[in-house]
């Protein structure tokens, strides 16, 4: 497999409006910014949340090929995308393509705290991927978001993270910009809550 083949995918996915527009060289470069800034060991498992058009899910999968990748998206368009995708960069072996409700599938056994990383770029609201995240991570997995380029620190409020079990936000600056937070303690049995009641109630 060579960085063309993933480039070609990835204009193939922008083509069909799964990723956003601009460079796929930038987008490439700021999928490689996250890596950096989740730091991940080898063999450890990761989930990309969201995973859409693939980043920064596949970018990652084909730059760390030690690492364990399940690609999360609830559009079955875009995991058959995806799916194809994995198969085309000869990742099969070490990546998952996953269709469902994130809210739903971590409170499935094999996925409930199985994770020793999430990722998101654009899953959701702060308080959204925090909730669908908390039930996916084992305790002292991390959340690695991608944030705005302005700096909003308010957008996570340290005392709903903390009911959910998490730390308080590290901020890396950039650009690009990221937080990490860790998960101290297992969160509630009930988070998180079904999808409409994350979307109509949120946390913060």
């Amino acid at each position: 497999m060579s960085q063309l083949e993933l480039v070609a995918i990835l204009e193939k996915s922008q083509l069909l409006g799964y990723i956003g527009p601009g460079s796929i060289n930038e987008h490439l470069e700021h999928a490689r910014a996250q890596l950096r800034a989740a730091s991940p060991t080898s063999d450890s498992r990761w989930c990309d949340l969201g995973a859409g058009g693939g980043l920064p899910g596949l970018v990652i999968a084909y730059d760390r090929p030690d690492l364990n990748m399940v690609l999360l998206d609830r559009s079955i368009t875009r995991t058959d995308f995806l799916e194809r995708a994995v198969r085309g960069l000869g990742l099969q072996e070490h990546v998952e393509v996953l269709h469902g409700d994130a809210a739903a599938i971590a409170h499935q056994d094999v996925h409930r705290g199985a994770y020793d990383g999430v990722l998101s770029r654009s899953f959701g609201s702060p308080a959204t991927t925090a909730e669908c995240a908390s039930g996916l991570l084992r305790v002292g997995g991390r959340l690695v978001a991608s944030e705005p380029p302005r700096q909003c620190q308010q957008r996570w409020h340290p005392h709903a993270l903390n009911s959910m079990g998490f730390s308080e936000p590290n901020f890396l600056d950039g650009p690009p910009r990221f937080v990490s937070i860790s998960l101290l303690r297992a969160p509630s049995s009930g988070l998180p809550r079904k999808w409409t009641r994350i979307r109509k109630d949120p946390m913060f």
